[in-house]
């Protein structure tokens, strides 16, 4: 039960900085420096990713595990309880991404002035009383988020074709790896190559993200930063893009198990070629 508590908490963190690196845009927009701004978001997808890979060995030893007891209702009710984790990692990123944005943007500043990412890191390491400045800069970003910035759905609209493919997007991506795990207890003969399918799944995701959703939020961007659209364009992008992900978490709880099913089926095929 520890294991997948902790791979529940890892699944919450994931989901959180992806959700909140959201906010690089618009740092990047308010202090006019969109590529030193892209750098930082590389570094805080760092911390997804080390994440990841503390997540991957547990949840596998935790498969193993219940594979070797023959439970395998409770491997999908302990996936379904991961897929809701990753809803609630979301969902505490809008509470954060207000103070994620203000830190940012100081963070961006930071790294103007220093003009390396080593030195701004030990200039904050070597400071006096680290934690307690730490404290006192994290006080003065504090920020609530505003309910007025949902009155922007209102006047600003996306395509419905982009918010229903990133919606889509949002739930394969956070089933794919699961839905093919799952599917290899299923067929735990060739649950090696019903694992690997997971590549499929979230390949299809990506194409998508990058052929259709990534240029569409880049175009308007890019239109915010030169002034022919305003702040508030790309807020409301930002906020639908974060209702995409909430609600393609929540999708991901009806498309865990046909996810499986569709591995289940290629590897049968791949079993009879």
């Amino acid at each position: 039960m520890g294991n997948i508590l902790m791979v529940c908490l890892l699944t919450a963190i994931i989901h959180m900085v992806e959700t909140l690196t959201y906010g690089a845009r618009i740092a990047g927009i308010k202090t006019r420096r969109l590529y030193l701004a892209a750098t930082l978001f590389s570094i805080v997808a760092l911390v997804a990713r080390t994440a990841n890979l503390i997540q991957a060995p547990l949840l596998g030893y935790y498969v193993d595990s219940v594979i070797l007891l023959g439970n395998i209702s409770l491997l999908r009710d302990s996936f379904r309880l991961i897929i809701f984790s990753a809803t609630l990692g979301s969902i505490l990123a809008v509470l954060l991404l207000p103070t994620f944005i203000s830190i940012f943007i100081y963070l961006i500043g930071s790294l103007e002035r220093t003009e390396s990412l080593g030195r701004m890191v030990l200039s904050m390491l070597s400071a006096d009383h680290l934690l307690k400045r730490a404290c006192k800069r994290l006080g003065k970003n504090l920020k609530r988020p505003r309910l007025s910035h949902l009155f922007l759905l209102r006047e600003k609209k996306i395509p419905k074709r982009i918010l229903i493919l990133y919606i889509i997007v949002a739930s394969i991506n956070t089933v794919g790896v699961l839905s093919a795990i799952y599917a290899g207890a299923l067929v735990p003969d060739y649950r090696l190559t019903a694992s690997q399918m997971s590549g499929i799944l979230n390949g299809f995701s990506t194409i998508v993200l990058t052929f259709f959703i990534d240029p569409y939020a880049s175009l308007i961007t890019d239109h915010t930063l030169v002034g022919r659209r305003g702040l508030s364009d790309l807020n409301a992008l930002i906020i639908y893009l974060i209702i995409g992900k909430i609600l393609g978490t929540l999708l991901g709880q009806l498309t865990f198990i046909p996810c499986a099913r569709f591995v289940v089926l290629v590897t049968t095929l791949l079993q009879k070629m």
